[in-house]
């Protein structure tokens, strides 16, 4: 008896794997013909309802995961691009790095600028939407006009 009602507690708080069931999406990124690098690339859901998947560009190539807990792939669904620069150092390596320079303290260094088209950094101005199926994803992402 013990073990029935463990097991119906068990079904009832939803154990089992942690997250919506996501399909592996892996691809490339390039700017105007070139292989992206720096680049944080985040798939915004149009449905609200599904959670965002991102990952980091390297060398043009980005694998995504999705949630806090960092699984792999994302929901089956249709995405908005959405982009972000990433610096090559942290915040405080570049305010050491401005301080022994200069002598002077920084506050907070320059942003790194970005390279490409400002529309990307929002879902509501990107144009660039792909789709995520079930099974294994290679999506290919080419964007003009840095």
């Amino acid at each position: 008896m013990a073990v029935v009602v463990a097991l119906v507690c068990l079904g009832l708080a939803g154990c089992g794997p942690a997250g919506p069931k996501t399909a592996p999406v892996k691809g490339t990124l390039t700017i105007d013909g070139k292989a992206a690098d720096n680049i944080q690339i985040t798939f915004a859901p149009v449905d609200s309802s599904l959670p965002t998947a991102s990952g980091q560009v390297s060398n043009g190539s980005f694998e995504l995961f999705t949630g806090a807990e960092g699984k792999k792939g994302a929901v089956p669904g249709k995405y908005k691009v959405v982009l972000a620069q990433m610096g090559g150092t942290s915040q405080e390596e570049m305010k050491a790095a401005y301080q022994a320079k200069t002598g002077r303290k920084s506050e907070a260094p320059a942003a790194p600028k970005a390279t490409f088209p400002e529309k990307y950094k929002t879902p509501a101005t990107s144009d660039k939407e792909v789709e995520v199926k079930p099974g294994s994803n290679e999506i290919k992402i080419e964007i003009s006009g840095s």
